[in-house]
């Protein structure tokens, strides 16, 4: 072989590489094939049930044909792709010797749909088989052009398994494309924001909720030059802290789901509740580095403070109403009367809350309800 057709035929299979991992690489692979084979066409194509367009990459397609074949020429085709299923797996044939001269050329497949693109001559090959489908390649040359002779059958045999490696990797890439569009279609209907940042803080991906609250300028979290940051600085150097600890693996001390409470950087915002925890790397994300998903929360302050103190700490309804009384500057002797009980049932309802807060002393009851804001997380009813 020629250096220069050495090259062409590198070239080409640097293409085909290529393509087998970018489907928008594929029509300029299918091309220097074309170009490779001296043809007028080439195709690469499934040939099975549930066709779509992109089951079939031909170089400079015809819409106008297309349509016709799909819509009128598809059983005088299968005709002739029954007989292409028996075919061995990478063994390389000339059409009109494969099928016959005549037969082919008497047929309405070939008189309406390849003699008017010029396909008078082709050379393909079965490149794979999965199920009822097989992939297949074919080169045509046109009206004026030589046939093809066993040295282009040769040539099209050794790149034969290469090009049975595209069709593998672009089908199994295809269902993995289509589970990760899945994942992310139910992952963006979740009310929780799902984020995937590498050791730096990079993002790698993030759910619809996760992109609203990073875009949101009073936001607790922002996302700046690809990066997600805490706008508190306190909160930044927590997050920093906290993600090289949840990439800590999972066997060692220190590992696992981490929290943190991001507050707002505005009135407008809301704290965030942040929990940390790692990516396994058998996830396939395009990061070379591992990765820590953030799940995030928006939290909001309770407008109703004797829910929130049930929520936050476990009080019964009546212990949260003497609580909640107690934060709005009342008495004890007030919060009785006011409840209309005894005194002495009024101390009983404080040593309970005192047990189950943690707190010694009535004024950091207070203190601790009206001083924490009281976070707590939105409650979704279920749609």
């Amino acid at each position: 072989m020629a250096r220069a057709n050495l090259d062409a035929v590198v070239a080409t299979i640097d293409s085909l590489l290529l393509a087998a991992y970018d489907a928008d690489q594929m029509p300029a692979a299918i091309e220097r094939m074309r170009q490779l084979f001296d043809g007028s066409k080439a195709c690469f194509a499934r040939v099975g049930p549930d066709l779509g367009p992109n089951d079939a990459v031909a170089t400079n397609p015809d819409a106008t044909m297309q349509q016709r074949f799909c819509s009128d020429l598809g059983e005088e085709f299968s005709a002739f792709s029954q007989e292409l299923s028996r075919l061995p797996v990478g063994k390389a044939y000339i059409d009109r010797e494969f099928f016959g001269s005549d037969r082919l050329r008497s047929s309405r497949f070939w008189r309406e749909w390849m003699a008017p693109q010029d396909m008078y001559c082709g050379l393909g090959s079965r490149l794979a088989e999965a199920g009822p489908s097989f992939w297949f390649f074919d080169v045509q040359r046109g009206r004026n052009q030589e046939a093809f002779d066993a040295e282009d059958t040769a040539l099209l045999e050794r790149l034969a398994p290469i090009m049975t490696r595209v069709a593998e990797l672009r089908r199994h890439i295809g269902f993995l494309t289509m589970q990760r569009d899945m994942a992310r279609a139910a992952l963006d209907r979740l009310t929780v924001g799902i984020a995937i940042v590498d050791p730096q803080l990079r993002l790698v991906y993030a759910n619809e909720i996760a992109g609203q609250l990073l875009a949101e300028p009073e936001s607790a979290l922002g996302l700046r030059t690809g990066r997600v940051f805490a706008r508190n600085a306190q909160d930044q150097a927590a997050l920093k802290r906290l993600i090289v600890q949840a990439l800590v693996p999972i066997h060692e001390a220190g590992s696992g789901r981490i929290h943190l409470l991001a507050r707002a950087a505005g009135a407008e915002g809301c704290n965030l509740s942040l929990c940390l925890l790692p990516v396994p790397p058998s996830y396939g994300l395009p990061s070379a580095s591992p990765c820590a998903m953030i799940a995030i929360r928006p939290l909001q302050a309770a407008a109703d403070l004797v829910l929130a103190a049930q929520q936050l700490f476990g009080l019964t309804e009546t212990e949260a109403k003497f609580a909640s009384a107690l934060a709005s500057g009342l008495s004890l002797a007030e919060a009785a009367a006011e409840q209309h009980v005894r005194i002495s049932t009024a101390r009983t309802h404080l040593a309970r809350i005192f047990q189950k807060t943690g707190m010694r002393q009535q004024s950091q009851i207070a203190a601790l309800l009206r001083g924490a804001e009281l976070p707590v997380r939105p409650r979704y009813e279920p749609s």
